[in-house]
């Protein structure tokens, strides 16, 4: 994503995606400390926009749903924190690590 030039934030590594036949698969995904660091930010900026960068597939949306559902608090308390996603310039049921830098850009620039 450094490569697109379109994105200059932080990043946070979920080391995974959420299997859905797996009720165990969210544990492992460091979701307390994304809470926790979104929270110590909210805290020093105003303003603060988390991108669910995941791939365009069954796994990669149930995943983004879910963390989304758990940043939901956050955003009640803070109106400056926004939640996006990528938007659709990859194809559906590719994944993200695959995908070449214009369609990254072109779904950066494009998110929702």
């Amino acid at each position: 994503m450094e490569k697109t030039g379109a994105f200059a934030g932080l990043y946070h590594v979920l080391d995974g995606l959420i299997a859905p036949l797996d009720p165990n698969s969210a544990k492992n995904l460091h979701l307390k400390e994304l809470y926790e660091r979104i929270k110590m930010l909210l805290e020093k900026e105003e303003k603060c926009e988390v991108i669910l960068a995941t791939g365009a597939t069954t796994e990669g949306d149930m995943t983004a749903l879910y963390i989304d559902r758990i940043l939901a608090p956050l955003q009640k308390l803070h109106a400056g924190l926004k939640i996006s996603r990528l938007g659709r310039g990859l194809s559906l049921g590719s994944e993200l690590e695959y995908a070449d830098e214009v369609t990254l850009k072109n779904a950066l620039t494009n998110r929702k």
